[in-house]
This record gives C-alpha cells, sequence and structure tokens, in this order.
C-alpha cells in the first residue's frame, strides 16, 4: 500500500499542478485525482487511529495560500521552459544528452523506494494475417497488418511451436503483442517498430479493441525522438524473477542488453495533465523536474509508428515500481 506520506507528497504536488492548469480538461482531471488521494489519506489515517478520524481529515489550503501557489507555479514553469530549451541538433549533442539521461535515471532507480502497486506495462491487440518473412524458413514471422508489415519477435518457446504447428498466412488473428522500437541518433528519422507476439487468437482476447494498448511507464521526452514518449522499463521483481535468472545463467553481456532495453513508445497526448520530463544537461539532478509515472489507453497508429492517448487508467505519480537499468556494453568490448 502506499504511505501516507507518499499520499500527502502526491496530493501536495496535484494541488499546485491543478493551480497551474491551463483549460478545463486538466482541471477537471487534477480536481479527480485529489478527490481520489484525498479519500485515500483519510482512509490510511483512520486505520492508524480509527477513533481520531474526524481529526485528521485533510487540510485544504486556503485561497490565499492557492493564490500564492499559482503565482509562484507560474514563475516555476517559466523558468523551466526557458531553460529547456535545446541549442543545438547535433547527433553529437543527442548522443551527450542520452547519456546523462541514463546516467540520472539509473541514480533514480536506485533512490526511489520501490512501489509494487505499479508495474512497467505496454500491451496491445492487432488483427492481421502472421506469414514467415522467408517462404522455406519458420523461425521468423512478420504480421501483416492494414496494409502495414511488421517484424514479430518471439521470447518463449511454446509461441515458436504455436507459430511453426499452426501456420496459416491466410487466416486473421487477434494478435497479443508488445511494442519493440529501435530509436536512430538523428531525431528526425522514424524509430523502426516491430512487435513481440505474446498470443494470437480467434476471437478478441483481453479487455482491448484492435489497436487499443495499455501503456505504462515514465512519460518525458528523450535526446532521439522529436514526440515525448512513454519509456517502458524492464520490471524487476527480485532474485528469482525471469531477467534476474537469465542474467545469472548466461552471464553474456549482449544478452544482458537485450534483457534490460527499455521500449520508448511515442504517444501523441495534447492535453496531458502533467508536462512530459524534459533532461536539461546544464541543470543539476536536484534542479531537473519531475518525472512522472502515467497509465494510459492509447491507440496505435499504423504507418507513423506513433499512439494517441485514449483515457487515463490511473493517476500520475511520483512513486515509481522497482525496474532494470539498460545495461550497455563498453565501447571497448564491441567489434
Amino acid at each position: 500500500m502506499v504511505s501516507i506520506p507518499d499520499l500527502e507528497k502526491n496530493l501536495a504536488k496535484m494541488q499546485q499542478l491543478l493551480n497551474a492548469a491551463q483549460n478545463e480538461v486538466q482541471k477537471k482531471t487534477f480536481q479527480d485525482i485529489i478527490e481520489n488521494l484525498t479519500k485515500q489519506l483519510e482512509s490510511e489515517k483512520s486505520k492508524i487511529n480509527p477513533t481520531k478520524a474526524e481529526n485528521l481529515k485533510v487540510d485544504k489550503p486556503s485561497e490565499k495560500d492557492t493564490d500564492k501557489q499559482s503565482i509562484q507555479q507560474s514563475k516555476t514553469e517559466t523558468k523551466k521552459q526557458t531553460e529547456s530549451k535545446p541549442k543545438s541538433e547535433s547527433q553529437k549533442v543527442a548522443t551527450s544528452e542520452v547519456k546523462e539521461e541514463e546516467k540520472l535515471e539509473n541514480k533514480e532507480e536506485e533512490s526511489l523506494p520501490p512501489k509494487q502497486d505499479y508495474a512497467f506495462q505496454g500491451i496491445g491487440i492487432l488483427y492481421g494475417k502472421i506469414v514467415r518473412r522467408y517462404e522455406d524458413n519458420d523461425a521468423y514471422y512478420n504480421l501483416i497488418s492494414e496494409g502495414k508489415t511488421y517484424e514479430l519477435i518471439y521470447n518463449s518457446p511454446k509461441v515458436k511451436e504455436f507459430l511453426r504447428l499452426d501456420y496459416n498466412p491466410d487466416k486473421d488473428r487477434y494478435v497479443t503483442v508488445y511494442p519493440y522500437l529501435t530509436h536512430f541518433p538523428d531525431k528526425n528519422t522514424r524509430p523502426k517498430l516491430g512487435f513481440t507476439i505474446i498470443a494470437a487468437n480467434d476471437n478478441p482476447h483481453l479487455d482491448l479493441k484492435v489497436n487499443e494498448f495499455k501503456l505504462s511507464g515514465f512519460w518525458q521526452f528523450i535526446a532521439v525522438c522529436k514526440c515525448p514518449v512513454i519509456s517502458i522499463h524492464r520490471n524487476r521483481k527480485g532474485k528469482g524473477d525471469r531477467v534476474s535468472r537469465l542474467k545469472k545463467k548466461f552471464d553474456n553481456e549482449k544478452l544482458n542488453k537485450k534483457l534490460t532495453r527499455a521500449n520508448h513508445v511515442p504517444v501523441l497526448w495534447r492535453d496531458a495533465p502533467v508536462k512530459p520530463f524534459r533532461f536539461n544537461p546544464k541543470l543539476e539532478k536536484d534542479q531537473q523536474g519531475d518525472r512522472y509515472f502515467v497509465e494510459i489507453k492509447a491507440k496505435f497508429i499504423p504507418g507513423r509508428e506513433q499512439w494517441g492517448f485514449m483515457e487515463l487508467l490511473g493517476e500520475p505519480t511520483l512513486d515509481v515500481p522497482k525496474f532494470y537499468k539498460p545495461e550497455k556494453i563498453p565501447n571497448s568490448k564491441v567489434a
């Protein structure tokens, strides 16, 4: 469960964001989140001493305090926007920013307490035909959906065996997938998009329609993408999880890099209740903005390698589940 200090921290932050909201959509979203957090906080406090529950109700800020917070937040947002403007679009600067972002992300993962109420996730449903990439090779497959062709990746031997035994290139299926994106140094180049196949069914699966995805992760900008992304990392559940077992069994740097890679999913989200984090290499860690963990439903846009926001599935939060830091192969070891 989320602790009382965490709830109070989130409540205070959401109140500040409500004061700085720029339109009715944002205001309504923040009001709903604040109402929900307030109920959670009162519930948690009542568990400590039920007889004093009435005395522990959350105090609402006065109008004077609200006005003061709004002015301060406005000044802060203006300052952040000024400081965050990139000076160069060169590949050298982009590479430098990527490295600094990784350092910040690693420090953040180590310093924040684990919150298992949340989990990184990217899963959705596509509809189309599964075909062999090469006519006489049953190890590689593509998905043809809405006239577009995407590479399919599989991690499970059971999925591989299913694809081999139940192969029918003329049959349309509901395919459960994870997005698998590869970004390039030039942010103007579209990422390469493939999908990791989890299952294929004759009827709709999960509570999602075709092209709908559930995305949970960091809402932020990255140096190699013009559009803000939701960064989906590998969840770290403990010493007994799959990633931990494979790393221990094989101890292979290339495999470790693949196992711990993050997927950065581009999302079009015009009225997001919180701003996407943007790393500023000129600022110290404690001067950077907040990096929010978000949970949304989004619609995949075929041909654009992007997703469009549909609805909020959870409150944006600063609480972060434990995750694996993406591992890199040292340059000296790259052939």
